[in-house]
């Protein structure tokens, strides 16, 4: 007898369990109510900013299984809703490009769904104070901040480990019923994922900083601290000191024409390079990694932008030229306001007498067209034409003249066939330092040159606060 594969399947199935029976009405057969769903609404937040998050990736997922989830995003208020949540425990987490630029990681929360109904959740970005507090622990006051921040390779982008990062400022320190300044300095280092964190520095003003390892290091930087608690800043260091990198600019007016015989440079590495006549320039030997731009012409306002060099990738910039403003000389209040540290260092080494020094008044008493006839009269110093415009400094040694060494504001200045007086006008100067002879040199300005060193320093640089002699005070 032959018999349906069917019949046989069902056979097996009640000869091996055989099921009691069980009286079948009406009740029994409706559908089983299906569980209770809730509805989850909430908000992202960025405390840092106090504003909500727009366009944040909400997910929305299972704890035992991450792929059961939801995503949703949030509107234009930071709000976010997911119906038809079942009993459970859920895990919620957002992504924004802004927790990248803080240097943060996702959020996790947790929320249980026992009931039908509504439950609100807010995700949020921790507030400055909070991060600072996290990473720095309890801040001496309210005024400073937590800097972080990555250092990484120029060339590979890797995170570069072990380096020193060096912030410094200046701060008034009271001690034996006098008021004393001096230079404070915050260093880190870097982690194995090139992170570092800089704790105490002061809001609301601008520290010198850079980053450097062995003997690989970036340029000197004018970093802004916000006021806040929290401030992130990266550096971008070249390991391999074999390319270069390249700067592109263009100059313009405040109408858009093209601005020629401008002057830039990258402060401290490369050629020295004026724009053409249709206001363009080209550096193509700067140093890689975080450096800082520097654009100057005769009449106008310098401007300084700190900049990301990356070997083989040619950096554009445009630059705006603006008439200089005319600039009152400061009255130095010692109680109310802190000096540069530049303009400390200046008058520690006018009061120890080693070289000539001249104030911006005396700069203007002794010239008003060329920046280096104001050294006429200074012992041991010559000037002589040059075939353009300006003179050519000559310093008188025990074996005869030799040309100088150049700082303009505290780099080293590469002329590249420019004269100083095409850089620097009369009326821009705060400092002139003269050093003749090369034993007079001081340690900030050590050179392997076998002359003297002539140091200028601007007004623009330092914040337009005078030099005085300090043994006439």
């Amino acid at each position: 007898m032959t018999r349906h594969p069917a019949t046989v399947v069902a056979w097996l199935v009640v000869a091996c369990a055989p099921v009691p029976m069980v009286r079948a009405d009406a009740q029994s057969l409706e559908p089983r109510p299906s569980p209770p769903a809730a509805r989850l609404r909430g908000m992202v937040f960025d405390s840092v900013a106090r504003a909500p998050l727009a366009n944040a990736a909400v997910r929305v997922f299972r704890s035992d299984s991450a792929a059961d989830g939801v995503d949703v995003r949030t509107d234009a208020r930071g709000a976010f809703s997911v119906p038809g949540l079942r009993p459970g425990t859920w895990l919620l987490s957002f992504l924004h490009p802004r927790l990248d630029s803080l240097r943060l990681e996702p959020p996790l929360v947790r929320v249980e769904v026992v009931e039908a109904g509504e439950i609100a959740v807010t995700l949020a970005v921790p507030s400055a104070a909070s991060l600072a507090r996290a990473l720095c622990g309890a801040l001496p006051n309210d005024s400073t901040a937590a800097v972080v921040g990555d250092v990484r390779d120029a060339s590979a982008r890797r995170p570069v480990t072990g380096a020193t990062v060096r912030a410094t400022w200046p701060e008034w320190v009271f001690a034996k019923r006098r008021m004393e300044r001096e230079d404070v300095t915050r260093v880190a280092r870097s982690d194995s994922s090139g992170q570092f964190v800089l704790c105490g520095v002061p809001q609301g003003t601008t520290v010198r900083a850079l980053a450097y390892r062995e003997a690989d290091t970036t340029g000197v930087v004018e970093l802004e601290v916000p006021h806040t608690d929290y401030a992130v800043t990266d550096f971008v260091l070249d390991r391999t000191r074999t390319r270069r990198g390249v700067v592109r600019g263009v100059v313009h007016t405040p109408d858009g024409k093209a601005f020629p015989n401008a002057v830039a440079r990258v402060l401290g590495s490369g050629t020295l390079v004026r724009t053409d006549s249709n206001g363009v320039f080209r550096i193509a030997d700067a140093a890689a990694g975080t450096q800082t731009v520097e654009l100057r012409a005769l009449g106008y306002e310098p401007q300084r932008r700190p900049v990301t060099l990356v070997p083989g990738e040619p950096l554009a910039l445009t630059f705006t030229v603006e008439r200089a403003r005319v600039l009152l000389d400061t009255v130095r209040v010692f109680a109310g306001r802190k000096l540069p540290p530049d303009v400390v260092a200046i008058e520690r080494r006018w009061r120890m007498g080693q070289g000539v020094i001249l104030d911006a008044a005396t700069v203007r008493q002794r010239t008003s067209n060329h920046l280096t006839n104001a050294l006429f009269a200074v012992p041991g110093v010559r000037l002589g034409m040059r075939n353009g415009f300006g003179n050519t400094v000559y310093f008188r040694g025990v074996g005869g003249e030799c040309i100088p060494v150049i700082y303009l504001d505290g780099f080293r200045f590469v002329a590249n066939g420019l004269s100083l007086d095409e850089i620097v006008a009369p009326d821009e100067v705060a400092a002139m330092e003269v050093y003749v002879r090369p034993m007079q040199r001081p340690a900030e300005f050590t050179d392997l040159a076998d002359c003297g060193v002539l140091v200028v320093w601007t007004r623009y640089y330092l914040g337009n606060v005078p030099v005085f002699d300090p043994r006439r005070r």
